[in-house]
């Protein structure tokens, strides 16, 4: 699928962001989250930040453990723009999952109509409009005020026309342009046409289970942009399928199949979990005019958590802040775009619950 011009015609779903708290009912599970990840450099610094709220309800028997909380998610990776190449041992900010750290449902408020939907949170409120989304307030000692805009429509992974009474499960992403600034231990982070990439996932039902659907290669996500390239990409390895939104200029493409690669090619020990992790990877895609992108990505610090709310076991979730180049052959030339602003994330099982039942 192709699309032109998209900066000036991407728009929100804005009606998508009302929640289903009040649809869920007290024997289906809910998972809902409505965040962005932003990508930039402000002159020496390179950052990478992700906010998102999100609504979980568990039932007896399920993949969740019973009850019901809301998190109100932070994350900030920063590393010298001018760096080594090497993945290094960094302090970061994760706060969210952990269980001291989570919310009432009632401590979320949404509200809106088709024009716009807020969801405030006893920390920051959320505001997405047709054309982009606000995010404001200060929680786990950053404050934030930025604006996105969408510069591809938004990409889905599931049928948008299909709802909740044929599917459990609604989710799409969107990349735009982050503009604003992110405040954090006194110094301010200047954030001016940064790459930004929203997710929407909804899960209504009994279907969702993170730990069996995430063990061995998990979920990947990778993104990239500079210059006139961007990229976002998700693929699950475990299943054999990748989904990939490609834009040069002002025209994206749509990418599946075998037009997507995704290769490590470098990895490194953990030495605060003595995890062997990926540090380096190479992404390539084929678009439909025959063009071919060759990306380099190389992670210079990263972050990281689990989730332990889970009945069967837990999930490590991994980000790292990256660089990289990419390579593009079109009509029998080539060109060479370095400085790519990059990061990537990892969602795979990290450890199975044995024995006993999942009403506990």
């Amino acid at each position: 699928m192709t699309h032109a011009d998209t900066a000036r015609t991407a728009t929100f779903p804005v009606p998508e962001y009302l929640d289903y708290r009040d649809r869920v009912g007290p024997d289906r599970q809910l998972w809902e989250n409505n965040g962005w990840s932003v990508r930039g450099r402000d002159g020496d610094l390179d950052y990478l930040f992700w906010a998102s709220p999100y609504l979980v309800q568990g039932v007896a028997g399920a993949a969740y453990r019973p009850g019901r909380f809301a998190v109100d998610q932070t994350l900030l990776l920063t590393a010298p723009a001018d760096g080594p190449d090497e993945l290094q041992d960094n302090d970061f900010v994760a706060i969210g999952w952990d269980a001291r750290d989570r919310r009432s449902w009632d401590s979320v408020e949404v509200a809106g109509n088709d024009d716009a939907v807020a969801w405030r949170t006893p920390d920051r409120t959320y505001r997405i409009e047709p054309d982009g989304f606000r995010i404001d307030g200060t929680h786990a000692g950053i404050d934030v005020s930025l604006r996105t805009t969408l510069d591809a429509p938004p990409m889905w992974f599931t049928d948008p026309a299909e709802g909740f009474d044929v599917r459990a499960n609604r989710w799409w992403i969107a990349s735009g342009e982050a503009e604003g600034r992110l405040r954090a231990a006194g110094e301010t982070i200047h954030v001016r046409q940064a790459h930004a990439v929203h997710e929407r996932h909804i899960h209504l039902g009994l279907v969702h289970d993170p730990v069996r659907l995430l063990a061995g290669g998990g979920v990947c996500w990778f993104t990239a942009s500079g210059d006139d390239v961007r990229l976002a990409l998700l693929a699950r390895p475990s299943l054999g399928t990748a989904w990939a939104q490609v834009a040069l200029g002002n025209q994206s493409w749509e990418v599946t199949g075998d037009a997507l690669a995704v290769e490590t090619t470098r990895t490194w020990v953990d030495p605060q979990t003595s995890m062997v992790v990926a540090q380096a990877w190479r992404v390539g895609a084929t678009l439909p005019d025959g063009t071919t992108i060759a990306v380099r990505l190389q992670a210079r610090a990263r972050a990281y958590y689990t989730w332990d709310f889970l009945a069967e076991g837990q999930t490590m979730l991994y980000w790292w802040l990256c660089t990289g180049s990419a390579e593009i052959r079109a009509a029998g030339a080539s060109r060479h775009v370095d400085g790519l602003a990059a990061e990537a994330h990892l969602n795979r099982t990290f450890s199975f619950r044995h024995g006993g039942d999942r009403r506990g």
